[in-house]
């Protein structure tokens, strides 16, 4: 479908806008209906569709999106949450800052070779569990968001989505740790030092009164044919990539995603099937995270559609002024790619982002390794680490929320970690575009 005025976007905003300010205003409101919420604006979208567009427009407006994006990514995101349930980590508790930012550093490392999305789903319940006890924990929700759920996803296509779609697109496996490592590394280490001051100051307070070092074994490692499981997840990602189409209600779909999907669900019932029940209780596992964000992402996927398709229009779009800006006479300035791709991943699933300004900065992906490598590095880095300002910037931002949450961390609200991510990472971010001149 094509969209041409920017008024379709007024549903997703409608979405973003209710997540950040409904549980300030209604907080009771929220409390009872926030699944209703995207559900509304969803409605109030396919409606519009109806009655503007035709009613035999609706269902390819709710099919595509669905079939073509949502679908593969809840299927990838469910998977990963399923299996990583199912391996029980655990670290004795009281080894303090020290151990918290090695984890971190470790974590970030680990996703950029199993993903983001495996990554946090399989670390997060030992972090907080390691730090059971204590009174600020915060903190340690918020870090683990930037590091291991972001910004490690940057080291190889296995990464992070907008990664993994450069790399479908003909750029090197290992041309983004080559061109991205400095900048990889310097932020990693620079947020593990923030860490680590804050942590130590947070954990002088609480030692002595609120968290007291607990023996035992080191470390234990319960449900290892999860992690074969988590092996064979990637390789299935990685070599479902082949030709062929079909069609449904008048749209392409392609065979190899039809059978990634149905693979990947094989694989969650395979865990589930082989995994001892103990385990998964020890996680405290339960189907309420995932489902919370296949809610919410369902609407956002909907409703974002007509955003991206105009964004895919480039100059001869509605959001024209943005590439106006960003390419003054035709040619792509590597500080604004990084700042517009960047604000649009924060808001917008980050793989299309990345796809949009990968075609229009050229297509190209030799020229853009090459001549045109700057800028290749600007949006690669920010479709990536610029994920880590909101909590729908990335999928696995949700899954560390809701697992915390359940885990009895106080979360900051939408706006609340933003505050965090802003004051933190903004900096950060300024120093990286000031290199990409």
């Amino acid at each position: 479908m094509e969209f041409v005025s920017s008024l379709w976007s007024i549903p997703f905003l409608g979405i973003i806008f209710s997540m950040s300010f409904l549980p300030l205003l209604c907080p009771i409101f929220w409390n009872r209906y926030a699944c209703y919420v995207p559900l509304f604006w969803t409605m109030l979208y396919v409606l519009s569709v109806c009655y503007f567009l035709g009613v035999s427009r609706v269902i390819p407006a709710i099919m595509e999106p669905l079939l073509g994006d949502y679908i593969p990514f809840i299927v990838l995101i469910a998977t990963l949450y399923v299996v990583a349930g199912g391996i029980f980590v655990s670290f004795s508790r009281g080894f303090g800052p020290f151990f918290n930012t090695a984890y971190l550093f470790v974590g970030s490392m680990i996703a950029g070779w199993i993903g983001t999305t495996g990554a946090a789903a399989l670390l997060i319940r030992p972090f907080l569990r390691s730090n059971l006890g204590r009174k600020y924990t915060t903190h340690l929700m918020v870090f683990f968001i930037f590091l291991v759920a972001n910004i490690g996803g940057a080291a190889t296509p296995l990464g992070d989505p907008p990664l993994f779609i450069g790399f479908l697109k003909g750029v090197d496996f290992f041309w983004f740790i080559k061109n991205l490592y400095m900048v990889l590394g310097g932020t990693i280490t620079v947020l593990c030092v923030i860490f680590f001051i804050i942590d130590f100051i947070l954990f002088r307070l609480d030692q002595g009164i609120y968290y007291e070092k607990v023996d035992g074994a080191f470390l234990k490692i319960n449900g290892l044919e999860n992690i074969i499981l988590i092996v064979i997840i990637l390789l299935v990602v990685i070599f479902c990539n082949f030709s062929g189409e079909f069609m449904i209600y008048g749209e392409k779909f392609s065979f190899a995603s039809a059978l990634r999907n149905s693979l990947l669900f094989v694989i969650s019932l395979i865990s589930l099937k082989i995994t001892p029940t103990e385990i998964r209780a020890k996680n405290d596992f339960s189907f309420a995270p995932i489902r919370e964000i296949a809610e919410l992402f369902a609407g956002i996927f909907v409703t974002v559609a007509p955003i991206i398709d105009i964004l895919r229009q480039g100059m001869a779009g509605e959001f024209r002024r943005i590439f106006e800006w960003i390419a003054p006479g035709g040619e792509y300035i590597a500080e604004r790619c990084f700042w517009i791709s960047g604000m649009l991943s924060a808001i917008l699933d980050n793989a299309p982002t990345f796809l949009i300004f990968f075609h229009l900065t050229s297509g190209d992906p030799h020229m853009l390794m090459t001549v045109k490598s700057n800028i290749l590095t600007a949006f690669s880095i920010s479709t990536v680490f610029m994920g880590a300002l909101t909590y729908i910037g990335n999928a696995p931002n949700l899954i560390v929320k809701s697992i915390s949450i359940h885990h009895g961390v106080k979360v900051p609200s939408f706006l609340g970690y933003m505050g965090w991510s802003i004051l933190i990472l903004g900096p950060i971010f300024v120093v990286i575009s000031y290199f990409l001149k």
